[in-house]
């Protein structure tokens, strides 16, 4: 009775080690067909969702093969999913040009995907963390803007593949955490605690009857400095929202306190206010500080990183801080890519 106990034993351990074998053959066949071939097949995809092939790896964290072609797949869609042609545009990635035009997406998406996991492993290093809750709440908090949540579900199912649920994922939660970093750079990063020192000693001149332009020139960054801070004529929409929003509110003469902005700390002077060609304009002179954001802060931090992409048709260009192309056509291609493609909406957004 034992010996067959122990037979009976060994023979499921032997079954269970020929699955293992027969799981590692396939992992690496489908390997071999996902970084050989870079072939995009609803197996490989399959495969891809359940094994965490990796697409970039850096400093132990990695965007995986499964998420690239998940969400390429749902650019894809929401492409292919819209009639173009009332506006004399359309979507082919049939054709020769359209597999070009969807390996460019493909490098964007693996870019975003890079720069997402990038924000928020940095996010939750200085001790940011958004939990589903938070996110849930967000689009509980907008859904209005859209229609319903029905409405919502049913244009996300057939623009992209996704439920609500992927869309919360996809897409609110990095732009949650892009949010917070940015803030958090804004307020506490050690450049930024200087210029924010800076404009207010600026201010403090200012308002001890040094005139603005002389402030200007020995405080402001940037090229208006050497004129005194003179900036010309505006009209609201040729201007950061942050400083339209003050400076129509001014009188003729009267300057602003500090405005801050996505550029940096800005003291505004009104010279003056006139309508032109139909539109409110206003003559502005300033002092400007520049702080570092959030675009900078990524910018510097990619050109830092050593990161490996496997696949075959994407290196990481440290110079340039983000993905590029391996081949000289597709990246030829993709420097003419308006001319190359007119009439195509893909290469618009």
């Amino acid at each position: 009775m034992k010996k067959k106990i122990t037979e009976k034993n060994i023979d499921i351990m032997r079954l269970g080690l020929s699955f293992l074998v027969l799981a590692f053959i396939w992992i690496f066949m489908i390997g071999i067909l996902i970084y050989g071939f870079r072939m995009n097949s609803s197996v490989t995809r399959a495969t891809a969702n359940v094994f965490p092939y990796p697409a970039a790896i850096w400093r132990g964290n990695m965007v995986t093969v499964g998420k690239l072609e998940s969400d390429l797949m749902a650019a894809k869609k929401f492409y292919e999913s819209q009639d173009f042609s009332s506006i004399g545009m359309r979507v082919d990635f049939t054709t020769d040009q359209g597999k070009k035009r969807l390996k460019i997406k493909e490098k964007n998406i693996l870019n975003k995907l890079i720069e997402n996991a990038i924000v928020e492993n940095e996010a939750k290093k200085r001790g940011i963390d958004i939990s589903n809750k938070n996110v849930s709440d967000s689009v509980e908090g907008k859904m209005q803007e859209y229609g319903s949540a029905q409405q919502v579900a049913d244009n996300l199912k057939k623009l992209y593949g996704w439920s609500i649920s992927d869309f919360e994922k996809n897409i609110v939660k990095p732009d949650l955490y892009r949010e917070r970093l940015a803030e958090d750079i804004r307020q506490n990063d050690p450049e930024n605690k200087k210029a924010k020192e800076k404009i207010e000693s600026a201010l403090a001149e200012i308002d001890g009857g040094k005139p603005l332009d002389s402030v200007a020139k020995e405080y402001s960054e940037g090229e208006s400095a050497q004129n005194g801070g003179d900036l010309g004529w505006f009209a609201s929409d040729q201007m950061l929202p942050e400083i339209s929003k003050v400076v129509f509110l001014l009188n003729k003469g009267e300057k602003s306190g500090i405005i801050e902005s996505s550029l940096g700390f800005h003291i505004v002077l009104l010279e003056d206010k006139s309508a032109q060609d139909g539109m409110d304009k206003v003559k502005l002179r300033q002092v400007f500080v520049r702080a570092k954001n959030l675009p900078e802060w990524l910018s510097e931090k990619e050109k830092s990183l050593k990161i490996s992409i496997p696949l075959r048709d994407f290196y990481w260009n440290s110079e340039i801080g983000g993905v590029d192309f391996k081949d000289k056509d597709l990246k030829n291609f993709e420097d003419n890519l308006d001319r190359n493609s007119p009439d195509d909406i893909s290469v618009l957004f």
